[in-house]
Parts: C-alpha cells; sequence; structure tokens
C-alpha cells in the first residue's frame, strides 16, 4: 500500500512538473526595470561597489570529471547549472529589462595620421641610450640585443641557437617550464642566418631584426600547427589558413620567431592550466610551482624567463595582463581591433584584441608601433622623467578589493606617480558587477558559437575546464546575451564620463599573486572560480569597453611572486600609458628580481 501511495504522488509531481504552465506572467520571473544610463550618470558618487567574489569551487581529477557529467545530464542542466549559475552571479541579468540599445562593438574612430617615421625618431635615442645595469638583474631588452649585434658581441645566429638549446633544456627539466610548445630548429636558424647577415652588411631592417620572439598559439605561424592550446587542430582553425597581420609583420621585421607559445586551451582560463600532453602547465619563472597565468601563458613565461624580449599574446579576458602581471613583466592589451586579427583563431571576437608582452615598456613600444604600422598616437613624451599635467582616477573600493600585498605594493606605485607630478582623483565606477557578468556571458557565449563543430567533433578531447565553461556557454539564451550588449552600451558611456575627469585609471593587475598549483591539477587540470574570479578582477572592463591596459611590475610578495600594477587609458591611447609606465618603470624604485628559472641569450657561450 505504501508503494502504491508513494508512486501516486510521484505521478502527480511528474505529471505537475510536466505541465505546468512557464509562461511569463504575473511577475514570476522578477523581472527588474533598470534607470536609463543618463540617470546614473547623473549621480555616479551614490553608485554602490558590487564586484561579487565567485563561489568557493575549486574541482580537479575525478570530482571535476564527475561535476562535468552531471552537468551535461539533463538533470544537470535542468537543475545543477542554475545553482552554479547563480552562485557565481552569473544570473544578475537574466531578469532585467535595459532600456538602452546594444552595442556589439565599440564604436571608437582609429587615428588616421601615420606617426611611424616621427615615433622611430623618439625610439631610437632610447634604445640607443640604453646602458648596462648597475643593479643585480634586469631582463635582457630590445635594445640589449641591437646593442650586442652592433658591437658584434654575438650574433643573432648564436642567440638562436643558444634560444633553441635552452627551450630544450628547459622543457627537460623537472617540472618542464612549457613556455614553447613546437619549435624547428631549421627553420629558427634559418631566419637567424638571414639576419646575422644582414647584421653583417651594416642594413639592419628594424629594431627588431635578429631579436628572438615567441608567439601565442592562437595565432597561424608558419611552419607549425594551428591548435589553440589543444591536442587536434579544430575545425575553427580552418578558416584561419594564412599566416597574416602581425605575424607577418614581425617576420618581415626581421624578428626570429622561436616557435608557438603555450596557452590555456582555447583561451578558456585565467590560471594558464593545460594539462594535455601535448603542452602541459606553463609553469611560472619565479616559481616553478606557480601557474603563469591565462591564457597567454607560455607568452609570458618566455619574457620572464629570458628566452625572448618580447612575444606577442591575446586579450579576450586579461589573457595578456593577468599573465604578464603574476609573472613580472609588461604586457599591453591595445585598443580592441586596433590591430590587425588576420591570421588568428576567431574564439572572442567582440572583447578580444591582440598585442605584446615585453621585457619592458619600451619593448612593448617598439612592437606596438611595428604592429600598428605607425598608426598609434605619437610617442611624444615616452623617455621624460615627468607626468605633469596628467590626471589618474582611482576607485578606491574597487583598487583595495585584493590581496593586502597587492594592494600595499600598488599603493606605492600610485604615491610614486604623484611624485612624478600627476594628480590623483578619487572616482567612482557604477555597475561593475553588471559589467562583469555581461562580460562573461559575452565571451562564453561568443567561444561557445566559434568551437561548435569541434564541441560536435573533439568534445572528449578537450579539456575538462574547457567542457565546463561550455556548459555554461550553451545555457546562455539569447535574451541574455542582447542584455549583455545592452549593458556593453552603458558601459561605455560609464567610461566615457571617466575619462572626460581623468586620462589614466589606475588598479592593480591582479587581485592576488600566481596560484599554486596543486599536484591533483597536473595531469586532469582544475577549475578554480574563486582564484580565476580573483585574476579576473581588473582586467575585464578593457575587454568589454575595448579601451587599452597596460600592466608592469612594482614589487614583489614576501615569497618572491610578482606584483604588478594596471593603467588603463581612452580609446587609441595606448601612447599616454606607455609614457606613464616609462616614467614609473624608471623611476628607480621598483628594482627587478631574478626568477628562479632564468635564461641569459647574450652572454652564455
Amino acid at each position: 500500500m505504501a508503494v502504491l501511495a508513494f508512486l501516486l504522488v510521484f505521478l502527480a509531481l511528474l505529471v505537475f512538473y510536466l505541465f505546468r504552465t512557464s509562461r511569463p506572467h504575473r511577475g514570476t520571473r522578477r523581472v527588474r526595470v533598470v534607470p536609463p544610463i543618463r540617470v546614473v550618470l547623473e549621480n555616479m558618487e551614490a553608485a554602490t561597489y558590487r564586484c561579487k567574489d565567485l563561489f568557493d569551487l575549486s574541482a580537479t581529477g575525478f570530482v571535476l570529471q564527475l561535476m562535468l557529467w552531471v552537468l551535461y545530464t539533463r538533470i544537470g542542466k535542468t537543475l545543477l547549472v542554475p545553482i552554479l549559475t547563480k552562485a557565481s552571479g552569473l544570473d544578475l541579468i537574466t531578469h532585467l529589462y535595459i532600456p538602452e540599445e546594444p552595442t556589439y562593438l565599440p564604436d571608437v574612430t582609429r587615428p588616421s595620421q601615420d606617426n611611424s617615421e616621427s615615433n622611430r625618431n623618439i625610439l631610437r635615442p632610447l634604445i640607443d641610450s640604453r646602458i648596462p645595469a648597475a643593479e643585480a638583474f634586469r631582463f635582457n631588452t630590445i635594445a640589449d640585443y641591437i646593442q650586442a649585434f652592433r658591437s658584434g658581441t654575438c650574433s643573432p645566429t648564436d642567440v638562436a641557437e643558444r634560444a633553441l638549446r635552452f627551450i630544450e633544456q628547459a622543457n627537460s627539466a623537472t617540472p618542464p617550464l612549457k613556455g614553447i610548445v613546437d619549435s624547428d630548429a631549421s627553420v629558427v636558424l634559418a631566419m637567424a642566418k638571414a639576419s646575422t647577415e644582414r647584421w653583417r652588411q651594416g642594413k639592419p631592417i628594424s629594431f627588431l631584426d635578429g631579436v628572438p620572439v615567441a608567439v601565442k598559439g592562437e595565432f597561424r605561424v608558419e611552419p607549425y600547427a594551428l591548435r589553440g592550446g589543444s591536442v587536434f587542430i579544430p575545425e575553427v582553425s580552418k578558416g584561419v589558413e594564412e599566416e597574416g597581420g602581425s605575424v607577418e609583420k614581425l617576420k618581415k621585421a626581421g624578428a626570429i620567431v622561436l616557435g608557438v607559445a603555450n596557452m590555456h586551451e582555447f583561451g578558456t582560463g585565467t590560471l594558464g592550466s593545460n594539462p594535455n600532453k601535448d603542452h602541459l602547465h606553463a609553469r611560472n619563472p619565479y616559481n616553478p610551482g606557480h601557474f603563469a597565468g591565462g591564457s597567454s601563458s607560455g607568452s609570458a613565461v618566455c619574457v620572464a624567463a629570458g628566452l625572448c624580449p618580447l612575444a606577442l599574446g591575446s586579450d579576450g579576458g586579461g589573457s595578456i595582463r593577468i599573465p604578464a602581471g603574476v609573472c613580472g613583466v609588461v604586457g599591453l592589451k591595445p585598443t580592441n581591433k586596433s590591430l590587425d586579427d588576420f591570421g588568428t583563431l576567431p574564439v572572442a571576437y567582440t572583447v578580444s584584441a591582440h598585442g605584446p608582452l615585453g621585457a619592458s615598456v619600451l619593448d612593448c613600444a617598439i612592437a606596438l608601433d611595428l604592429l600598428s604600422n605607425g598608426m598609434m598616437g605619437s610617442l611624444k613624451g615616452l623617455g621624460e622623467a615627468k607626468l605633469s599635467g596628467r590626471r589618474v582616477g582611482v576607485y578606491w573600493k574597487y583598487f583595495e578589493h585584493a590581496d593586502s600585498e597587492v594592494v600595499m605594493a600598488c599603493k606605492v606605485a600610485l604615491e610614486q606617480l604623484k611624485s612624478l607630478g600627476v594628480e590623483v582623483k578619487e572616482i567612482v565606477i557604477p555597475e561593475l558587477e553588471e559589467t562583469r557578468v555581461a562580460h562573461f556571458v559575452t565571451i562564453a557565449v561568443e567561444m561557445g558559437s566559434a568551437l561548435l563543430a569541434d564541441v560536435d567533433q573533439h568534445f572528449d578531447e578537450m579539456n575538462l575546464e574547457t567542457q565546463l565553461l561550455l556548459a555554461f556557454s550553451y545555457n546562455a539564451s539569447g535574451v541574455e546575451y542582447i542584455n549583455a550588449q545592452k549593458q556593453r552600451t552603458r558601459a561605455l558611456e560609464i567610461v566615457k564620463r571617466l575619462f572626460e575627469e581623468v586620462d589614466i585609471i589606475v588598479t592593480p593587475a591582479t587581485a592576488i599573486p600566481a596560484p599554486a598549483i596543486i599536484p591533483a591539477a597536473v595531469s586532469k587540470g582544475i577549475s578554480d572560480a574563486t582564484a580565476s574570479g580573483q585574476l579576473m578582477r581588473f582586467a575585464f572592463l578593457a575587454n568589454f569597453t575595448g579601451i587599452p591596459g597596460l600592466v608592469l611590475p612594482v614589487g614583489y610578495t614576501k615569497s618572491g611572486l610578482p606584483i604588478s600594477v594596471q593603467l588603463m587609458g581612452r580609446w587609441h591611447e595606448e601612447h599616454v600609458l606607455l609614457q606613464a609606465g616609462w616614467a614609473l618603470e624608471n623611476c628607480g624604485v621598483f628594482p627587478c628580481k631574478k626568477p628562479q628559472v632564468s635564461f641569459d641569450l647574450l652572454h652564455t657561450v
């Protein structure tokens, strides 16, 4: 009798669930109508600070596999995905009415003036004035390579041979460094020999002639396979048949491309975790027991380890600035769409930009001038010690939402900016939480769309963390994506208003230093929502609105891990950030510490 009663109750509940109405009516969806953005802008100071810490969930190994299995079941999609979505605050824009129209790409006018000749005249004396360092350690920069080639103390061929030897040595270590994951010695040496001959004749073709560079696995680089950090040739790469854009410019400038730099698979995370057999985790040179940040992990590792003074990365959610920040090098995310995207995987097209990671601010300036064909702003003022007249904005509640050591080091940098002549003004950035969520929805949906064919054919070959992101991607609705783009319209108006008051917005680069690699993450990878959110906390605004961001090191934790600060500026005003970054870097307050894993291509026999 009890069994029959149970069955009747179960059937009644099942019928109720299957046939209950889901029509949106009678206020059951709790839709909140937000005021027009003009109302918010009229009273920005009254905005409440919100930038949520993600739920405390770190899963790896069997637990991560089990969680993914459940997520992709019908009950998981119905129950677990909404629970995780709500726990991380990602449902914030689900039940909103936003009165603004959607913006899919920020409409910012690109400068039409060619500054290439004037910028080279500004860069040349800065390169020539580079003198041997008095301090115990500093990274070899592009200027150091140029001076070595000019003096004949070493040649591009010497540099290439040493780099190839060090790459093999680093990748054979325990644990392996894995900055470079694919390199062809014959191709590298051929480029080096051609450059050596040009230097012998006294006819280098650019500042980068003979300089070693690394290129993230998201770019087509001949003769290597374009895999985006995966173990297979993705379908999304089929539309990227030719090398072009920035990689082509680097090669035409005579740079020696050492090979393909490691990356977080398809750029789906910020740790730099990639456990698949063809990549493995890129290790932080300052402590190989820690992650290098992602997704341009290998690019940052190569620069920090001294394998090259310049690398190419891409940034859809901090993927240049996060690894640069936690590896103690300089990283620049230019204005979105300001550089030629041809030859890159189109996985996050409305929020992504590619740009340089360098051993110094000057290295990033040299690279950006080349990659933009001189169409960036004039570098006039680069190399000047004072920044008088510049206005810097700080939103203190946002700035201080970070680890105490990070906040302390970045406050020192801010005080140094004051001493260089800048005016520091307190600002408020409304709707940070809404913008964070809108950015996540946008990048997740765009990645899901780009990888649709690969999910169909290669899903089981993907890393577990990639599979996890896609679970959220395919659960997002069209309404949520449109609302996210409406929020972009609001974020753009907020940023425009802020830059009427200040020239630069300053934040830490990341809220925490590089996270440790736990043993269980080595073979299966890891999904750490808390750490990922802390690493991305100060990154999403630049991606979603398209403004440029520059990060540079300003200190170290007690355990020796790098801490970096971020400068964000107006669209196409990378030159303003580079000027401020150069002055801060060269003020003599922030000495560079030698990483645990470090190679010297110029002074090693």
